[in-house]
């Protein structure tokens, strides 16, 4: 199956009304969508939003909200527009763990291509079918943490390993990354904004089975106020 980065869906902004360096919540999930796919994220088609509730919900536990992903030979994506200005906000902060690892996944390779957790960063582009993008991924596979490559499927849409093979499976892990650093050291230039975030446990290529949690997605400044 080819995986493309995400295309355009209903624009969701987030409030205007923040406060000078505090943290813009992206997404903490709702104990409302208990049982499904959380509100403002879609597939990117109807189709696939259909097909994205046999992969993707919200589950409740201890009073908190996240979201699952189960993917059983599935390639399947879900994304939420939003617009961050990333000289004040470069920072992505999430959590996620992974409870099974899509065994043979190697994100290098089209026969491969699979990741146990994904998370997109999307910016703008006249490209409607295929704009940049970076790709935060766990990977199966043992390629070292901060090892950078591109998706076999997309040039454009490159791929840094966060997590491997040999992270700890089943517990919470805290991720922080410098997007607007990211972009600037992967494109030779400099972006102002951030028009998508997505997710995607994909296990299409090896037809094994992949699980893991996404929870938490904040965008920081560059200094936060304590």
């Amino acid at each position: 199956m080819v995986k493309r980065a995400f295309f355009s869906m209903c624009l969701l902004l987030i409030p205007a009304m923040t406060f000078a360096d505090s943290p813009i919540r992206i997404e903490t999930f709702s104990q409302g969508d208990s049982g499904a796919l959380p509100s403002g994220w879609k597939g990117r088609s109807s189709g696939m939003t259909e097909k994205a509730k046999s992969v993707y919900r919200v589950v409740v536990e201890a009073e908190n909200a996240y979201l699952t992903a189960h993917s059983r030979g599935e390639a399947i994506q879900i994304g939420k527009e939003i617009e961050i200005d990333l000289n004040k906000y470069p920072f992505l902060t999430w959590r996620w763990k992974v409870e099974r690892l899509c065994e043979g996944g190697d994100e290098r390779y089209k026969q491969t291509g699979d990741s146990a957790a994904g998370v997109y960063v999307v910016f703008p582009s006249w490209k409607k079918w295929n704009p940049k993008a970076i790709k935060y991924v766990w990977s199966a596979s043992a390629l070292p943490v901060g090892f950078k490559t591109k998706s076999p499927y997309a040039s454009d849409t490159k791929i840094i390993i966060l997590e491997n093979k040999d992270s700890p499976l089943g517990k919470w892990i805290e991720e922080k990354v410098d997007v607007r650093k990211d972009y600037e050291n992967l494109w030779g230039k400099k972006l102002k904004k951030v028009k998508l975030i997505g997710i995607m446990t994909d296990s299409d290529n090896t037809g094994e089975e992949a699980v893991a949690a996404y929870d938490d997605f904040y965008f920081e400044p560059e200094k936060v106020n304590p």
